[in-house]
């Protein structure tokens, strides 16, 4: 999957492709794709500032973080607030 560009719209294609989707059923297109601040783990998943692309789901009405894996994944993953992708068993990929 192609990196989102910022201010494009999160779509369900792109929800149902996170890697840790089945933790979080029912997520739907929240915010749209925009650059996020600083997060520690982002150094490693492909983004060299540590400021990864993400947009939001909403998850029984409350919206929840949706990170791009911008490294072998190629792919979303949904995060709470304070979780990493270590969270969900998720690690690095080239």
């Amino acid at each position: 999957m192609p990196v989102p560009t910022e201010g494009s719209a999160v779509t369900a294609d792109q929800v149902a492709a996170s890697v840790n989707i089945d933790s979080f059923p029912g997520a739907v297109p929240g915010r749209n794709w925009h650059i996020g601040q600083l997060e520690g783990w982002a150094f490693q998943f492909g983004y060299p500032t540590g400021m990864p692309v993400y947009g939001s789901v909403t998850v029984d009405g409350t919206n929840v973080h949706l990170y791009f894996l911008n490294d072998g994944h190629q792919q979303p993953i949904i995060l709470r607030p304070g979780q990493t992708p270590a969270d969900y068993g998720v690690t690095p990929s080239t």
